[in-house]
């Protein structure tokens, strides 16, 4: 693309700008007291073996403005705001019709505690959960209930369930949470079990999702 270097990242010797070309395929600076017209709107760079033999030091790297680097070929730490779902690892998150007589899947009997797990590739901490129930059924009426780990370290201040459902409502006012951050691989758990269960073919089924920050 017209305007943009022909090669992304560092090699040796540097990048000239105005010229899309990097290292060993840059032209020379004139000698010491002259400037190359082509060059005259950035800093004069000595080439490596003209640089003097005490006192030197290595070469500056320079990169184009547009690509900012931390180091040579290594772009700079992001940080986003993205959702991480964590998914059931039983019953597709579904208490009751344990026959699967609607929709085909079968779902957990009264008691049964269903996990909800998921685990960043980089660096995470959740700030919100969000929780959605669907619930069909005259008996569908309990709330989901239980506790969350990042690792093996309880997110809460007490031991007990916590109202999952009401913290992780879309509508909810003021329910950001500081969970400890989870590195990469540690898993995220929500352990939940329902206040009531649904009889017969009623039925409630959940999805469960973070909020938080990533590095990338």
């Amino acid at each position: 693309m017209a305007g943009y270097p022909r090669v992304i990242g560092y090699v040796a010797g540097g990048y000239y700008p105005g010229t899309g070309i990097y290292g060993a395929d840059a032209p020379m600076l004139p000698p010491a007291g002259g400037v190359h017209p082509a060059f005259a709107h950035s800093m004069p760079m000595q080439a490596p073996h003209m640089m003097p033999v005490h006192g030197g030091g290595p070469p500056q790297v320079v990169s184009p403005p547009w690509r900012p680097m931390m180091a040579p070929g290594s772009p700079p730490l992001g940080e986003g705001h993205v959702q991480l779902p964590l998914t059931a690892e039983t019953f597709s998150g579904k208490w009751g019709d344990t026959t699967g007589t609607v929709g085909g899947i079968p779902g957990a009997p009264p008691g049964t505690t269903i996990i909800f797990s998921g685990r960043p590739q980089k660096p995470y901490k959740t700030t919100r959960l969000i929780i959605r129930g669907t619930k069909v059924g005259a008996t569908a009426v309990g709330n989901m209930v239980g506790t969350v780990f990042v690792g093996t370290d309880l997110q809460q201040g007490e031991l007990g369930f916590s109202d999952l459902e009401s913290l992780g409502a879309a509508n909810a006012f003021d329910t950001w949470v500081s969970y400890k951050q989870a590195e990469p691989g540690v898993w995220i758990r929500v352990q939940a079990q329902l206040t009531a269960y649904p009889l017969t073919t009623d039925f409630e089924t959940y999805t469960v999702m973070c909020i938080g920050h990533y590095l990338h």
